[in-house]
């Protein structure tokens, strides 16, 4: 780590250390006047200066990271294939240099599911995605998909959407299919957990919070209030948006054939 960015870190773990309130410190002069009678008699070495200050580094990072709040911000992100999740909304801090200059494009808000662009057939979308699009086969009644859709992000990506059969205005269940190149954000989800689909790394995460998907300088922006199951599979991540269980969702995810 180069000493600007040591000097960023410094600057940046004050900020938060300055938010925590630090519970009343133990009494521990007892227990360091028994220890020092111990060690008395014992030949003293010098200890290097780095060491003091490394002990100090590891005392801030672990009280910080004791804070849920704190601890979000200094996570800057997860990330499953090409979804990352913000734990918090991130915005932008007076000590960390921006990543770039360049202002981020407007986003254009989506009401649904159903407004996307690019609908088309299983079959158009199979010749066209470049890689091979899976169906879930659990479960049993669920059928094939009743819309598809196919959009190039720099990189292909299928979604699959399965309306409800008493009410086609509704989506039952949505299968975003991101291929390499693709690159979608989740802001601030309600509820953040680790989750495995078939032994491999997943993330559960549920509403309401705000998705984005970026297509060079075009955003979308959507609302999602219901549950998602993300993992990824050789290179192909799998977004699966319902109003399911944990347990069901991870049913679906691992019967894609």
């Amino acid at each position: 780590m180069t000493e600007p960015e040591l000097e960023r870190l410094e600057a940046e773990l004050r900020k938060q250390a300055a938010r925590i309130d630090y519970p009343p410190t133990p009494d521990v002069a007892r227990a360091v006047r028994r220890r020092l009678a111990v060690e008395r008699h014992r030949p003293s070495r010098p200890v290097p200066q780095w060491v003091g200050a490394m002990l100090i580094v590891v005392f801030v990072l672990g009280a910080l990271l004791a804070v849920p709040q704190v601890r979000a911000e200094l996570l800057e992100f997860l990330q499953i294939g090409v979804v990352r999740i913000f734990p918090v909304a991130p915005t932008p801090t007076a000590t960390l240099p921006p990543i770039t200059a360049t202002p981020h494009p407007a986003a254009t808000p989506l009401l649904s599911l159903l407004n996307l662009a690019g609908e088309t057939t299983l079959a158009e979308a199979r010749e066209e995605a470049g890689f091979v699009i899976r169906l879930p086969t659990y479960p049993p009644d669920l059928g094939p998909p009743d819309k598809v859709f196919l959009q190039d992000l720099d990189g292909p990506m299928v979604v699959l959407v399965w309306l409800e059969p008493n009410d086609p205005s509704r989506v039952r269940l949505s299968l975003h299919q991101f291929g390499p190149g693709t690159f979608a954000e989740k802001m601030a989800p309600k509820v953040i957990q680790a989750t495995t689909v078939n032994g491999q790394p997943a993330l559960w995460t549920e509403g309401p919070y705000m998705v984005q998907i970026r297509n060079g300088n075009y955003v979308t922006r959507r609302l999602v209030e219901g549950h998602v199951l993300i993992w990824e599979v050789e290179e192909i991540t799998y977004r699966l948006e319902s109003e399911l269980t944990l347990e069901e969702a991870r049913q679906i995810a691992e019967s894609l054939k």
